[in-house]
């Protein structure tokens, strides 16, 4: 076991460096425990040799039972394991290439883009009287954590992170929701009011899971495309109204808290950027609000990404 374990301990050697600017190799020779080892410390490169020696003479070498290459960016090994009683395992090599990967991630970042509702065949038209402004209803995201683990060299790797995300949908047609019987529905203005806006409220914590490719456009990385799932954790939504009453009054009404909105969301999303500034979309292929409890509707969204 000690034969074993001196020699896991060899590769320490490749870490010794010359102090100056040599042009020459620098040899190293000593006996440790019945073993020769030999070090050829070269510019950027170090072979590291291990011999057996003979029991009458320790300095001649026997048998070579490790050797290993190193350099800056990649390695070579190749040993043969002792057993403390003697027997020899058949030599085996071993080759390897090492290199630390390091990706930048395009998660972490505020976004702002526009949000509307559809069916199962991206049909944008009102659903169930569910008919959304696309150009009052916005989403605005805040991703504060990002991770890339690099699975292809750096050009490869899945990204993720967390983050919260706000969505608020401005009603068309002077609508608003509200829930009966534990069922949320949309439902004219009361006669005489008009709404300045009636909007649901949604707020999601965030874990994505991606595909991130960057790939080497002219000798850089700047680029990316990116693709996978976001799921979402609801913390909060709300519906409310603002309208002027007849004396001319500001008058904010929440309609309710809830609404059915399903406690969970998932979107499949698409990125693609330069540097730090990228563009998205999303698609949740799930209901919007709890099965049978509200309008069958999914949430879809696109806009643009700033990242930190």
């Amino acid at each position: 076991m000690k034969k074993i374990a001196y020699l896991m301990l060899l590769p320490l050697f490749a870490g010794l460096q010359p102090t100056t600017a040599e042009t020459a190799s620098s040899d190293t020779t000593f006996t440790y425990h019945n073993k020769m080892v030999n070090i050829e410390d070269s510019i950027g490169q170090v072979k590291v040799k291990v011999y057996d020696t003979s029991v009458s003479n320790d300095t001649v070498p026997y048998k070579k039972v490790y050797e290993g290459i190193y350099s800056d960016t990649k390695s070579y090994e190749n040993w043969t394991v002792m057993e403390e009683i003697g027997f020899q395992i058949p030599l085996f090599g071993k080759r390897f290439h090492h290199r630390d990967f390091k990706m930048d991630s395009h998660w972490a970042g505020l976004g702002f883009g526009f949000v509307n509702v559809t069916d199962a065949f991206l049909n944008l038209s009102s659903m169930d009287g569910f008919a959304v402004n696309t150009l009052e209803s916005h989403e605005f995201f805040f991703n504060f954590s990002e991770i890339t683990l690099p699975i292809f060299r750096n050009n490869l790797g899945i990204t993720t992170g967390m983050g919260f995300d706000w969505r608020n949908y401005h009603f068309d047609d002077n609508r608003h929701l509200v829930e009966t019987d534990g069922v949320t529905s949309t439902t004219p203005a009361p006669e005489g009011v008009k709404y300045e806006y009636s909007r649901l409220r949604t707020v999601y914590f965030t874990i994505p899971l991606l595909l991130e490719w960057q790939p080497n456009l002219g000798g850089n990385k700047c680029s990316y495309l990116a693709a996978g799932v976001i799921g979402g954790v609801r913390t909060l939504a709300s519906s409310k109204v603002k309208y002027d009453d007849a004396n001319g009054h500001d008058v904010k009404i929440v309609e309710g808290r809830g609404m059915n909105v399903a406690p969970f969301c998932l979107d499949y999303v698409a990125m693609a950027g330069i540097g730090n500034f990228g563009l998205y979309a999303k698609y949740s292929p799930f209901g919007l609000f709890e099965k049978e409890k509200g309008p069958e509707v999914r949430a879809v969204s696109i806009g643009v990404m700033l990242g930190f």
